[in-house]
Formats: structure tokens, C-alpha cells, sequence
């Protein structure tokens, strides 16, 4: 065969051809690099074999056995059972496989063979269901002890997975270079890569296995930051941006727009925005993302930051989630523009055309300096002639494509601010957000009252409406939450017929239900009203706006309110099913009210106050901390679908996992450094190593990172 490389396509691997290559697709596998990166997502440790006779009732367990006699097997509806008894010399073993027709011929009778699966009682005499199986051999040629078990699709078994991940290994892992830098494999005690590609896929013992994976755990973080900080590095030096610098004068007119503001800044929310006058006063453009718990005052250092532009001359653009979080948005920063002579807009997919084309007439002519609104800020339409930044309010509820349009459509580069109250783990923002500055604003405005938080179940239903009876009483307004898969992917909960999943549908169902039920029975003589994913945009802005203004007097939602409007009237939520959300979810929802300095309480209702579900809970009652929240929840969780969401672009870590590996993060910060400071283009030897690694680990688009 022809020379096989790191990039030859798999269907050229010995025995794989087009059909076998197409089912590889399936899982992801196109060339020769992707089956060494495949790495088994379990291993069976066969090496603690048993006799028979010391078998335990409900353990997998490992034992080697002859066949006695000939299987028997049944067929009854087209489906098929094999049984064999199974024997080492002191006792026997049943053994039973439900639906695998393709086993028969392949277990002989007195043949010996390895056997590994769950082992329980059936009365007198053990069984074993469904057992995997590799016949013994000579001590020459037997298989391993360690098996590795391989995520399949249809059509690929086990044994195929095995062996084509083998010729690869035999094939290509002599051609693999040292990724890592030299000085830090010693520093680390890391192994070779061809040994830590070898055994991570054939290992002898678990000893190898340990070794193997310490060192994929790090060239697989070591990979990710090194190559965001080279992205950060090349953005800087491809694409000029208007640097936005204040004279005097204008200096004293920002001064005079923040000692107008109805509230002094905290110390954070100083420290932010002086991080983000720096940044745009560079020739290169600014990615920065300030992340800080709902109600810490990010919006306000946004507006600063647009204020500063717009005395310097150029314009920006807010981009909001929503059309009713922009119209907020947009009132608050005229309020703070009132004695300041700074044209804003506010430009929404409903907004009418005659109105749209005065806008963009004013946008042409540099009139218009900040543009707020949804994502028809992006459209082709609008013209900026000194478009210098643009600022997006929860960074990802917008896709990569959305953020990245006007960046193309420019001569020039755009100073970027992303704004999250989603709080973000350290180590995981090291990862997500590599190739941005991170700015965090800890501090919550004065005048704030932190939020109680208790627990109930649905015994206590009587008492919560009560609560909430009272809260309306007052003059203030109410939230109930109710339990709904992420409304923003359905795709990921839809059957293989493409409908919506059964338990979707009842709890699109239990929100309407529990709606109707308050609204004309316990809460009749109140405003109730109705809001989820599944309605149309503008029934969702009309509900969200009356309750904004005091029309409704009790909001029953699923978590479309998780990025909602600023009511500082909402004092109380109540959360149905609460063991249904992830930390980070409750969190965002709990920051839906204490938005004023009105004291506000959230009641978790659960039944089911046990396991997770109870850690989850117990956490939300001891803390307001966001970032301790997101903490425990990476814990609980694990990292893998941290947002809900896939549109942050990171590749999904195969190896590593962010809270077991944190540590392995902060060697890797001060090792990149080190490299960069003795080779800053990665031209030498190893530098081009690694800049060849990249390609093969992230593809051709290694260097368009979504962030």
C-alpha cells in the first residue's frame, strides 16, 4: 500500500475500503490521526480472573472457563437465545446471549475461552448474561487482560473497532513527533508520545494505562491554551482597529456623564472599565469578556465604554437577547445621556421600515453613535462608517456566525466586549475564553439585599401560594418557574422521527396546565400570565413587557425568563421540580428578582431532596455566589455540556476533564509562557511541531475559534 501519514484518509487503512470508512464517519473518524485520538471510552480489566466457585451475586466479574457441551440455541419471533454452560474444573457457570445471532458458531464446545460480564444467582447455580468473550490462547499470542472498549455505531462491532484502531497504531504511531516542549515533559515526568498512543489504546496492565493517559491529559490542555494564545497573538497583528483615545475636553465630558449616573460605581466596576479604555486606545482590537453575577452592574461599564467612543467620534452597537431586554436597555442609557449631546438608536426586527431607514440614514451620516438592539443590528443594511465597537449582552445565546458578521464586513478591525452573567469556573474560563482578556466584577451595587432562599416540596403548595398571595398584596410581583428542556436546542430532544420528545411535550403541558389551574382557581382574582419557548416572539416581548410594567401580577414560565428584564418589583420566584436544573440554571433564574432593594426570597420546591438533587439545593441555600455555584455545579456535572449548549466552538475534551485537571491547567499557563518567551513565532524546531499538531488536532479551522 502507499505510504500511510498522520492525514491519509482512513478508507486506505488495510481491510477498512468506502463502506467501513462511512460508518468510521458516523463517529467522527476520517483520517489515520482521528483512530489514534479515538481513545476507549472504558476499559475491562481482565487480569483479576476468578474460579468459579469465588463468583459474587451482582458484581462484573472476570473468569476463564471451558464450553462443556455444543450451545443450545433458540429462535422464537425471529429473535435468538444462545445457552452454553460454562465450567474451570470445580463448578459451573450459565450462560445465556439474548439477540446476538452473530455469536453462533464462534463458542465451541471444549474450547476455553476469557469471559467478563455481570454475574447474579439464578437459584441455586450462578448466571451470566450477555458475557463478552475472547477465546484463550497461548501465553505467546494471548490478548491483553486490558480490554479497551470503543464507542460503536450501527453496523461496527467491537472486534472491527479493535482492529482497525490496531493497524493504525502499527502504522502510524512510529511517525508521531514530540508535541510538548522538552523542558516540560521533564518538569511533568511525562512519558514518550508514542508510548502514551500506544498504551493508551493496547495497555498490558493499568500501571501503562495511568502513564498513558497523564500525558494525553496534558498535551491535550497544553494544545487548547497554547493554541488561543497563538490566535490572540496573530489577531493582533492582521487587522488594525480605531484607536479610541479622549482629549481633554472629552475627557471632562466623560467625567461629567459618570458623576451624572444615579449610582456611584464599585470599586470592580471602576477597575472594569479602565481595563476597557486601555484596551481600546490600541491600533489592535480589544477582545474582552466581562463576566460578573445578574445585577452587578456589567451593562453600565458597557455603556461607559460606548460613551467613550462616541466623544472620541466613532459609533458602537449593543446587542441585546431580546427584543424587550434591548428596549430596556436602550431607556436606561438615554436616562444616563440625558445631558449629553450622544445620538442612540434603538433598532428591532419589528421596528417599521420608514423607521428603520431613518435610522440608517443617521447611522450613514455618523449621526447615530450607539445602536441598540437585537441581532438586526447585523443587518447588511446598516452602514458605520466608524464603527469602532461592538458589545454583546450574553455572549452565548448568539451563534459564532451572528458575532463574527460584522468583523467581515469591516476594512478594519472591531473592538469586541462580551458580557456574561453566566459565571464561568476559572478553569474552565481559561479554556473557553482562551483567546480573550477576562474581566470579573465581583461586587454587587450598594443597596442591594442579598436574596433568601428556602426549600420546600409540594405538600407545602398551600403555604407557597400564600407566600405569594402576600407578595402581590404588597404591590410587588412573582415568578413560577416550571421544569422545561432548553428551548433554545430543541433538536437535542427530538426523537429519531424528528418530533419533539415525549417529556417535552408534558412539560410544555404541565406549564399550561399549572397556568390554568392558578388562573382560574386559587390566583383568579389576580393577573396571571403565560410565557414559554414554544410561542411566537412577539406574544413572548408582549408578556414580558406588560409584566416589566405591573400588568401581570404573577408570571408562571419555564426558563424563557432565564434571560429576562430588569424588574426591580419581582420579589419572589418560585421553582417547580427543582432536582430538574443545573446549578447554574437556578442561579440565573434566582437572579430574575432582588433586582431592586426590595428584600426578596426563592423557594426551591422538590420532592425528590436526595443524591445530587439534594447537593444542588443545599448549595443554592448556603450561597449567592455565583462563582461558587459554578464551582460545585462543574463538579456535579462534569464539564462536557457546561452551557447546554455547543455554540461556544471548544473541541469537546476527550481526555481531560477541567475540575479533576484544574491543577494541570496552571503548570500549562506558566510552561506556555516559558515557550513563548524563548521561541515567540514557534519558528524553531519544536515550535513548528507543535504549529503542525494544531492542524492535525483542530482541523483547518484551528485558527477561527469561535469565541
Amino acid at each position: 500500500m502507499a505510504m500511510v501519514d498522520l492525514t491519509t484518509p482512513v478508507q486506505f487503512l488495510p481491510k477498512v475500503g468506502e463502506k467501513r470508512a462511512r460508518q468510521l464517519e458516523k463517529l467522527g473518524i476520517y483520517r489515520v490521526y482521528d483512530l489514534l485520538t479515538f481513545f476507549p471510552r472504558r476499559y475491562e480489566d481482565w487480569s483479576e480472573c476468578v474460579p468459579l466457585f469465588n463468583l459474587e451475586d451482582g458484581k462484573d466479574q472476570s473468569f476463564i472457563a471451558t464450553v462443556v457441551n455444543a450451545p443450545r440455541i433458540s429462535r422464537f419471533k425471529g429473535k435468538t437465545t444462545i445457552f452454553a454452560t460454562l465450567s474451570d474444573g470445580s463448578c459451573s457457570i450459565k450462560a445465556v446471549w439474548f439477540n446476538q445471532p452473530y455469536l453462533e458458531g464462534k463458542i465451541v464446545a471444549g474450547e476455553e475461552y476469557f469471559f467478563h460480564g455481570k454475574v447474579t444467582r439464578d437459584g441455586f447455580q450462578f448466571q451470566v448474561v450477555n458475557p463478552v468473550f475472547d477465546q484463550r490462547q497461548k501465553e505467546e499470542t494471548m490478548p491483553s487482560l486490558i480490554q479497551p472498549i470503543y464507542p460503536l455505531t450501527s453496523g461496527l462491532k467491537q472486534g472491527h473497532m479493535r482492529a482497525i484502531v490496531g493497524k493504525a497504531l502499527d502504522l502510524a504511531v512510529p511517525l508521531l513527533s514530540e508535541v510538548l516542549p522538552s523542558f516540560f515533559r521533564k518538569e511533568q515526568k511525562l512519558c514518550q508520545i508514542q508510548y502514551a498512543y500506544e498504551k493508551i489504546h493496547r495497555p498490558q496492565n493499568m500501571e501503562e494505562l495511568e502513564i498513558a493517559r497523564k500525558y494525553l491529559v496534558f498535551e491535550e490542555l497544553f494544545l487548547l491554551r497554547a493554541a488561543l494564545s497563538v490566535y490572540k497573538r496573530e489577531q493582533r497583528k492582521l487587522r488594525v482597529s480605531f484607536p479610541v483615545t479622549a482629549k481633554k475636553e472629552e475627557m471632562e465630558q466623560f467625567q461629567k456623564i459618570v458623576k451624572g449616573l444615579p449610582f456611584e460605581l464599585t470599586e470592580d466596576q471602576g477597575k472594569v472599565t479602565h481595563d476597557i479604555l486601555s484596551d481600546i486606545a490600541q491600533k489592535y482590537p480589544m477582545n474582552r469578556l466581562v463576566q460578573g453575577d445578574v445585577g452587578s452592574g456589567k451593562t453600565v461599564v458597557a455603556f461607559l465604554s460606548m460613551a467613550a467612543c462616541a466623544l472620541a467620534g466613532y459609533q458602537s452597537v449593543f446587542m441585546a437577547p431580546t427584543a424587550v431586554l434591548a428596549a430596556q436597555h436602550f431607556a436606561t442609557f438615554q436616562k444616563f445621556l440625558k445631558d449629553a449631546d450622544i445620538g442612540i438608536d434603538l433598532i428591532l426586527g419589528s421596528t417599521t421600515v420608514k423607521e428603520k431607514n431613518a435610522i440608517r440614514k443617521r447611522l450613514a451620516t455618523g449621526e447615530t453613535k450607539i445602536l441598540v438592539g437585537t441581532h438586526a443590528v447585523l443587518s447588511d443594511k446598516n452602514e458605520f462608517p466608524s464603527l469602532a465597537l461592538m458589545v454583546t449582552d450574553e455572549q452565548h445565546r448568539f451563534g459564532v456566525k451572528q458575532r463574527a458578521t460584522q468583523e467581515e464586513r469591516s476594512d478594519h478591525g472591531i473592538h469586541t466586549l462580551v458580557m456574561s452573567a453566566t459565571p464561568i469556573p476559572r478553569t474552565l474560563g481559561l479554556v473557553l475564553f482562551g483567546d480573550m482578556d477576562v474581566s470579573v466584577i465581583h461586587s454587587m451595587p450598594k443597596g442591594r439585599i442579598p436574596i433568601k432562599t428556602f426549600r420546600t416540596s409540594s405538600a407545602e403548595d398551600g403555604r407557597v401560594l400564600a407566600t405569594i398571595r402576600q407578595e402581590v398584596q404588597k404591590g410587588h410581583q412573582a415568578y413560577i418557574v416550571c421544569p422545561m428542556i432548553d428551548e433554545l436546542d430543541e433538536s437535542a430532544y427530538e426523537d429519531e422521527e424528528g418530533t419533539l420528545s415525549r417529556q417535552m411535550k408534558e412539560d410544555l403541558e404541565s406549564a399550561v396546565k399549572y397556568y390554568e389551574e392558578l388562573s382560574s382557581g386559587p390566583l383568579s382574582d389576580m393577573h396571571v400570565g403565560l410565557l414559554h419557548g414554544k410561542m411566537k416572539p412577539k406574544e413572548k416581548d408582549a408578556i414580558m413587557k406588560d409584566f416589566s410594567e405591573g400588568k401581570i401580577d404573577v408570571l408562571i414560565s419555564t426558563t424563557v425568563i432565564e434571560v429576562g428584564v430588569d424588574n426591580p418589583n419581582a420579589t419572589l420566584m418560585v421553582i417547580r421540580n427543582t432536582e430538574r436544573f443545573g446549578l447554574s440554571t437556578l442561579h440565573q433564574l434566582r437572579g430574575r428578582i432582588g433586582r431592586g432593594s426590595l428584600p426578596s426570597a426563592c423557594i426551591l420546591e422538590s420532592d425528590k431532596y436526595e443524591g445530587v438533587a439534594k447537593e444542588r439545593i443545599d448549595m443554592m441555600c448556603q450561597t449567592t455566589d455565583g462563582f461558587q455555584l459554578a464551582e460545585k455545579d462543574m463538579l456535579l456535572r462534569g464539564t462536557g455540556d457546561f452551557f447546554g449548549t455547543k455554540q461556544h466552538g471548544i473541541p469537546q475534551l476527550k481526555m481531560a476533564n477541567l475540575y479533576r485537571d484544574a491543577e494541570c491547567l496552571t503548570v500549562i499557563e506558566k510552561a506556555i509562557d516559558k515557550m513563548f518567551a524563548q521561541d515567540p513565532d514557534l519558528s524553531g524546531v519544536e515550535g513548528r511541531i507543535m504549529m503542525e499538531a494544531f492542524r492535525n488536532h483542530f482541523g483547518d479551522e484551528w485558527q477561527k475559534p469561535s469565541l
